[in-house]
């Protein structure tokens, strides 16, 4: 005769590593991209020279299609985005090129710092310096 112990019989979970994984995925969860985690303000050189600039009225004149512009903007990194920016080709996105004449800009890119015009690639301690930029960091 069979015992029907035997037959109906499935493995217990152990209670302990149910415990285990169910404290170890409450503790993954709180880990995830959306976690409280404490945010800093911490803003790279770059984006803080660029909003100085952008402060103080800070301003490049290039156009779209001068590698040497290209090379001044990507000084900037990701924070380029955040660079005072004019155009003036006139078939580039938004362009200005009334007004690039107006400033009396004859290569680019060129930057204009207090009412002075600084034409070429300059580096970013250059720039730091012109605008009287002094990092917080």
């Amino acid at each position: 005769m069979v015992s029907l112990h035997r037959i109906h019989s499935w493995p217990r979970p152990n209670v302990s590593w149910l415990g285990g994984l169910a404290l170890g995925t409450l503790l993954l969860a709180g880990c995830g991209p959306n976690s409280a985690q404490p945010v800093t303000n911490a803003t790279s050189y770059e984006a803080q020279l660029a909003q100085h600039l952008a402060d103080t009225s800070g301003v490049m004149y290039g156009a779209y299609w001068c590698p040497h512009c290209a090379d001044q903007k990507a000084m900037f990194g990701e924070a380029v985005e955040q660079v005072p920016y004019v155009e003036c080709a006139a078939d580039g996105d938004n362009p200005q090129p009334e007004l690039c004449e107006q400033k009396g800009i004859q290569g680019y890119p060129t930057w204009e710092i207090e009412g002075q015009l600084y034409p070429g690639v300059k580096s970013l301690d250059d720039l730091a310096t012109l605008s009287g930029f002094l990092s917080p960091q």
